[in-house]
């Protein structure tokens, strides 16, 4: 999957920044990607739309975002007033660092509740933890120092902890056996939808069967497995068609389709395009 989905890394170890804007974020719009770094973003004004492993989301003034390596993100639209403060750390500083352990115990929260509004009050504490941040970042003897850098991380990793402590939604999770079903099930497409679009394997590495997985998977999410696995599929094909010059054919055999004929009326059945049309759209 990796080989064939664009990746949003950054190469440095960490970045952070008071400069993204509507007119930056208007650029991407309908690019998709999968994250590698980890991104902490503040929106402090205006509105984007997003659609973030499958689910669509509103992000607004007051809004915090935290994105985990392995999510995928496709920005849908923008106000032209959206601004964000933003702060990021490579997939590699956090590996060398041994700090990806740090982030497995908030990756059931961050998975399901990726965006949180703030009140006022910690909106406010947050600009006042970006500043000298930002403040850091413009020295040059803060990217040379892997300590300072993994003291921010762990600043950002333990405020966001203590967001999600406290979030309304996360304070008495309830996790049904159907939840970790539909959960596992969006991680084993993730791992396997460029060579598994058999509804059966899933519902067989779950261990149950296809018709608890196919009725488990339309109640928890209102969708059918199978319109889970396609839209994963036309993602992964919409990205590589918008951001690489890979030749059609080759995209198609990437992920699994040994017939353009078919590959041509799959892409069309779901989107009403041909993958030409949609990569000159």
């Amino acid at each position: 999957m990796e080989e064939n989905m664009p990746i949003f890394d950054i190469p440095t170890d960490f970045i952070a920044g008071d400069n993204i804007t509507g007119e930056i974020l208007k650029r991407y719009v309908n690019y998709s990607s999968k994250m590698k770094a980890v991104l902490f973003a503040l929106c402090v004004k205006g509105k984007v739309r997003i659609t973030l492993n499958l689910s669509e989301q509103t992000i607004k003034q007051n809004d915090f975002l935290t994105l985990t390596p392995d999510s995928f993100i496709q920005i849908n639209e923008v106000s032209q007033d959206a601004h964000f403060y933003y702060a990021c750390f490579s997939r590699e500083f956090m590996d060398s660092n041994n700090l990806i352990l740090t982030t497995i115990r908030l990756l059931p929260m961050l998975t399901e509740y990726p965006v949180i509004n703030l009140s006022e009050d910690l909106t406010q504490l947050y600009l006042d933890v970006f500043k000298p941040l930002l403040h850091a970042y413009s020295l040059p003897c803060t990217l040379e120092n892997k300590d300072i850098i993994k003291s921010i991380f762990t600043i950002f990793i333990q405020g966001t902890a203590e967001l999600y402590k406290n979030h309304g939604k996360w304070k008495n999770p309830f996790h049904t056996r159907s939840k970790e079903i539909c959960r596992e099930f969006i991680k084993l497409v993730m791992s396997h939808y460029t060579t598994q679009r058999n509804v059966a394997f899933y519902a067989e590495h779950l261990g149950v069967t296809v018709s608890h997985f196919c009725s488990t998977i339309k109640k928890e999410t209102g969708k059918t497995a199978l319109e889970i696995i396609t839209a994963i599929v036309l993602m992964d094909i919409k990205a590589q068609l918008k951001s690489t010059d890979l030749p059609t054919k080759e995209i198609a055999f990437s992920l699994g389709f040994n017939n353009m004929s078919f590959f041509n009326r799959y892409f069309k059945r779901h989107t009403g395009m041909t993958p030409q049309e949609f990569r000159n759209s």
